[in-house]
Order: C-alpha cells, then structure tokens, then sequence
C-alpha cells in the first residue's frame, strides 16, 4: 500500500511543470505575430511620360499594411536602378497609404523608375532637350509653342514639330542655339502668307509660297528649320525644287538665307535653311527688279583722243537687293563694264568711260538704254601714223572722268570741259556752229549800221 502513494506524488508536479510552459511559451509566440503590422509596397505611379531637361517628375508609391498593428517601414525611390531618395512611411493597421516624391531629371533620354520593397515599377519617363505642342490652328496658319528645357550643354540643338501631311506648308524640325536655360519660344507657319503681317513682295519678281514668324526669342535665336512644301506649289509658280530659297527680314528689306534640298518625295520637297539673325522668313522666290531711268553721254578732250563718258540711274522696284552688272557700248559693242549694288527700292548711278580715237559718229548706250550720239572730228582725236585706232575701252571703274567747264587739267588741253553730245535731240556740233554763225551776222549788222548812221545821231538810235 505505501507503495502505491509514494508513485503520483512523484508524476504530477512534472505534469504541471510542463503544462505551464507550454502555455507560456503559446502566450508569447502567438500574440505579437497575431498583433504585429505586415507592410509592403504595393504599387507606384508617375504624372508624365515625357518631361524636359532639368524638370521634375512626380512618382507616387502606395504602401500597404495587412496587420493588425500599425507600423512603419523604409522605401527607396530608384533611378535606372540607383537609390536617388529614401523616405519612411507610417501605415495604420489593416490600411494604404501613400507618398509622393520629386524626382529632377537633367540629362536628355530614358529613365526606368521603381519603388521598393519589394520593387514596384512606375513606369519609364522620356527626358527631352525641348518640346513642341500645337496651341492654335486654322486654314491659313499653325501656331506652335517650343518649350526648352535645361539643357547642359551650349551646342545648337532641334526640336521635331508636330507632323501634319494635309498642310501645303509645314515645319518639321525647328534648331536654336542653346542658352543652357529653360525657354518658351512661339513659332507660326502661314500657308497663307498674306494672313502673316509681313510685307510679302507681290511684284512679278517675286512668288512667294509660304511664311514663319516667331512671336519671342526668350534668350534663345534660332539657328536653322526643315520644312515640307507641297510640289504643287511648285508647279503653279513654273519652278524647279532648287530655285526655293528662304528669306530673312532683315533692315526693313529680304535676304536670301543658304537653302538646300535635303530629299525629294513624291508630293513633297524638304529642304533645310538658315535661320539665324532674324523671326521673320518668307519661303518662295524673290528676285531684284532692275529698270534704267535716264542716261546721259559726254565727251572731254584728252591727250590721248576724245573721252566719252555715260552716265545711267539704275533702278530697282525689287523686294530684294541685288547686283546690277552694267555695260557701256559704243555701236552696239562692249567696251567697258562695271557691277553695282542696289539695295530693294532703290536706285544707283552708274558712269563708265572710253576713249575715242578715231574720228566718226558713234551710238552711245548703257545696256540697252540708249543714251544719244558723239561726233567725233579729226580736230578732237589724235592719230598715229596709220590713222588712229578703232574706239577701245579702258577700265575706268564708275566714276566718271569729267573736269569742270572752263578749267584747264594743266597737260595743254584747252580747258574746255565737257559738252553734251545732244542737245534737245540735235548734235551739239551742229548747236555750237549755229551759234557761232549767228553771232558772226550780228557784228556784221553791226558793223553796217555804225557806217551808215554817222549823219543820225539826233536820230534816237544809237548803238
């Protein structure tokens, strides 16, 4: 019987000193795992696919809490895979929440954004040097609006223009030189260039297709353009694609900027132009319009034979400015010749000589224009032993040769300066001699009355 008692005593603290444990070990296991916060990323956004150099985009990140304790946990925010921002983000339990950050962006091309833990995608964002919108279009013009960003660097660089194939006229690539700074630029396209405020040439010199202003520089020029134009455009104006130039408005007049065809389509040309120094070009045709108001011709006497010079006011009713080559012709043949400058709407005076040393009468013209007749006599030449020599020319630039009338040049001229060939249409030999006969009379009128009227002097008439 003693033995029997002595067996439980011994068993039952063991018993309990397991349970107990056992319990104790539960009450700690399984009550913070069933109270603690279990956070994660589950999902990141950006605002825009496209930004520009030295902008911001916005990345959202949304953090999730499935416990039933609320807590905090540390995300990263990566560039193409490199941690560009950390920041801790608190979540109640059983809950979402999100955040926000800026990220800049300075270099132009492709970024890879992502959020962890674990790693969430946001998207991939295009960095730009510029970009271009429409912001306003109609029949006869296309305004479009040239945002720049920041760029790091001080080389020119382009923008692509937004595409339109139904326009006559476009500009599909627009080139600044870079300022390293944000800008906004204003660039219009007229297809219909009268609607543009220019002054568009509109004489027979000119056919002009197209315009493009630019409504602000903000720091930055522009530099060059590549545009489209419709071959039919060509073909109404009788032109071929390499006769297209682009002009600049520059000092209230048009000049030509260096225009050259980049491809040929079927429907359309491209071409490339400069377009520095200016915000306003006319794209087409644009030639000087050249007309000789008035002529003149004179001779003088010289050592060596008779000088004639001609003398002509070029003008030009072009838009543009443009070189007038000039000839002097004697009967009809070249003998001297000179290039002049004259500006759009403007007018020069051009003079060329030669030397005649052959007694004639010769036709005097500038160009085409005649500008009268020289009688030359045997008196007014001087001829070697076989005659003298046919007229030649002798390169006397532009200025006219013409001494002063009356006064001597010191080498034993006569100091006779120079006569008209022509006056009112009749040879001024022809005048000279009248006048010389004329007075020749009057003295011998003269003369008779002096010898008949010594009988008369209470007469009243006196000479």
């Amino acid at each position: 019987m003693a033995r029997e008692n002595r067996s439980p005593k011994r068993v039952a603290p063991r018993l309990v000193a397991v349970g107990v444990v056992a319990l104790l070990l539960t009450a700690t296991v399984a009550g913070p795992t069933a109270a603690a916060p279990r956070l994660f990323v589950s999902g990141a956004t950006k605002d825009a696919s496209t930004i520009l150099a030295g902008e911001t985009v916005n990345v959202t990140a949304t953090v999730k809490n499935t416990g039933e304790d609320g807590g905090g946990m540390d995300i990263e925010f990566k560039v193409n895979g490199t941690t560009t921002a950390t920041e801790r983000v608190v979540v109640e339990a059983d809950s979402s929440n999100t955040t926000t950050r800026a990220i800049r962006l300075g270099e132009p091309g492709t970024y890879r954004l992502t959020v962890t833990s674990p790693e969430r995608s946001a998207g991939r964002v295009q960095v730009k040097r510029a970009l271009a919108e429409v912001t306003r279009e109609d029949a006869g013009s296309r305004a479009i609006s040239v945002r720049g960003g920041s760029v790091p660097t001080s080389q020119p660089y382009t923008v692509d223009m937004p595409a339109d194939t139904n326009r006559s006229f476009t500009v599909q690539s627009w080139t600044v030189d870079a300022s390293q700074q944000s800008f906004t630029q204003s660039v219009t396209e007229y297809t219909d260039p009268a609607t543009s405020g220019l002054p568009i040439p509109s004489d027979d010199a000119a056919a002009v297709f197209s315009a493009v202003t630019v409504g602000s520089t903000d720091g930055v020029q522009p530099s060059s353009m590549r545009f489209a134009l419709n071959r039919s455009q060509l073909r109404n104006a009788g032109m071929d694609a390499n006769e297209v130039r682009v002009y600049q408005r520059v000092n209230e007049s048009w000049q030509a900027t260096e225009t050259t065809v980049v491809e040929e389509q079927t429907s359309r040309v491209i071409y490339e132009a400069d377009t520095s120094g200016s915000t306003a070009f006319v794209v087409g045709s644009i030639e000087p319009s050249f007309s000789i108001a008035r002529t003149s011709v004179v001779s003088e006497q010289v050592p060596t034979g008779q000088r004639v010079v001609v003398e002509g006011v070029v003008r030009n009713t072009g838009s543009i400015e443009g070189t007038y080559d000039a000839q002097m012709r004697v009967d009809d043949e070249v003998v001297n010749e000179t290039s002049v400058q004259i500006p759009a709407n403007g007018e020069r005076t051009v003079a060329l000589s030669t030397v005649v040393t052959t007694p004639g009468r010769y036709q005097v013209a500038l160009n085409d224009a005649g500008a009268g007749v020289i009688q030359v006599s045997e008196s007014q030449v001087q001829t070697d032993g076989n005659g003298g020599a046919e007229p030649t020319g002798t390169a006397a630039g532009t200025d006219a040769a013409v001494t002063d009338p009356g006064v001597g040049d010191g080498d034993g001229d006569s100091g006779v300066g120079p006569l008209p060939a022509t006056v009112m249409g009749i040879n001024t030999l022809f005048v000279v001699g009248g006048l010389v006969a004329a007075l020749l009379l009057f003295g011998v009128i003269i003369a008779l009355l002096r010898r008949g009227g010594g009988g008369r002097r209470n007469s009243g008439f006196e000479l």
